[in-house]
């Protein structure tokens, strides 16, 4: 069954492949039982996931995973990219970002400025955010500074909306900003890799790219940003105003 025709992924079974496509490592070193556990949901939940996904076991899917880790080491990381390139754009979840997107559409298109936060990388890409956003009449600006003092603001900001960009989610600059700007009623939508990160949970909606994670021994997160550039180019051009 291809992969590309599977589009019911309820919920759960989202935030059971988001855990999936972000710790394939884990998946191959875990048995089912522990890997349950450690999602929180039933092994079960686990199979039915798995079998949308194409694979008709835990064991089948391990065996791809194995495959595609191991690919890596024999052809280096060029081939490495397209990997994680073809992964993303041939997977399953990528047709239901058209709901999410929509509702982005609703927000910002209800709104009068569009803000992109980020720091480090995420910074860099908020940036690019704006000026994409930007070349397709969208009002939009970016803050890469993490100590900018949203918190001193008393005006209520509700007709913006804050696109917050973050590979963990789980920055504590970060969501100490998102805490803020919720504070002052501004929307905030992200762009982050895993769905279950804190960022995700606190924004109104969250993109939600799932792929795995490579951080540095010195903690340099090298995680490719492929799929955030796609989400910023496609969400301005979905908001390009005619």
């Amino acid at each position: 069954m291809s992969q590309r025709n599977i589009f019911n992924f309820t919920s759960t079974e989202t935030d059971i492949y988001d855990f999936l496509m972000s710790h394939k490592d884990e998946v191959i070193k875990s048995n089912l039982r522990n890997l349950a556990k450690t999602i929180h949901v039933s092994p079960a939940s686990v199979l039915r996931c798995i079998k949308k996904m194409g694979f008709n076991s835990f064991y089948e899917l391990k065996f791809d995973f194995r495959n595609k880790l191991q690919a890596i080491q024999v052809y280096g990381q060029s081939d490495h990219l397209i990997d994680i390139s073809r992964d993303f754009f041939n997977r399953p979840l990528l047709d239901q970002y058209q709901n999410t997107i929509t509702d982005i559409k609703n927000v910002i298109e209800n709104s009068k400025m569009v803000f992109f936060f980020g720091i480090g990388t995420s910074g860099i890409l908020a940036e690019y955010g704006s000026r994409q956003f930007a070349n397709f009449g969208i009002n939009s600006f970016y803050n890469k500074d993490p100590y900018y003092p949203f918190q001193l603001i008393e005006k209520d900001i509700s007709s913006t909306v804050m696109v917050v960009l973050s590979v963990s989610g789980e920055t504590h600059e970060v969501i100490k900003q998102i805490t803020s700007l919720k504070n002052l009623k501004c929307k905030i939508i992200s762009i982050t890799n895993t769905s279950y990160s804190m960022v995700a949970k606190l924004s109104d909606i969250n993109l939600s790219y799932n792929i795995g994670e490579e951080v540095f021994p010195d903690e340099i997160n090298a995680t490719s940003q492929i799929p955030v550039i796609f989400l910023l180019e496609l969400l301005a051009r979905e908001l390009k105003k005619k």
